[in-house]
């Protein structure tokens, strides 16, 4: 993992992943009220503008997790940020990714007919299918992919246990 480290966080408090997904959440629901106002406040819309509004706060990048023998193995394609835009945390039984991304319109001359740069929130989380070490994690960007490599934790041996009578 030569090119571009980025540093990993371990989460220490229980509730912050929590806390994070409800501030989004509130953040989601703000906008969608909003559209639901500027559609003059049409009922039978609401999915409509919960997704519109998603869509709008929210990027959720294409991502694949391959599981080896002795880790996990988390890949996001991430074109146009740098190492330095991304945050990724890293608990024993979930990875969340996140970065902020802007795009700035240019002021050329032409008319612009479409734009689909993104900007707003990348957030990506997910439950891992084995138990990691949060603390031996590692994460490289490389070429517009973000890897993350998760070691996986050995289980503990099963011991049969009599049972008292």
């Amino acid at each position: 993992m030569a090119d571009r480290k980025i540093p990993i966080k371990s989460v220490k408090k229980v509730g912050s992943l929590l806390s994070e997904l409800l501030e989004i959440e509130r953040q989601v629901s703000e906008r969608a009220h909003e559209l639901f106002r500027e559609h003059g406040w049409q009922a039978g819309r609401e999915s409509e503008n919960w997704l519109q509004a998603e869509k709008e706060l929210l990027w959720r990048p294409c991502a694949e997790l391959v599981e080896t023998d002795g880790e996990l193995r988390a890949s996001f394609a991430m074109a146009g940020l740098t190492a330095k835009d991304i945050e990724v945390l890293v608990e024993p039984n979930h990875l969340t990714v996140r970065a902020v991304t802007t795009h700035e319109d240019r002021r050329e001359e032409g008319t612009c007919h479409f734009c689909e740069f993104h900007r707003g929130e990348l957030y990506r989380s997910m439950a891992l299918p084995s138990t990691v070490i949060p603390g031996k994690a590692q994460a490289e960007m490389k070429e517009g992919m973000l890897t993350v490599i998760l070691p996986k934790e050995k289980e503990p041996a099963r011991k049969k246990i009599p049972i008292k009578k």
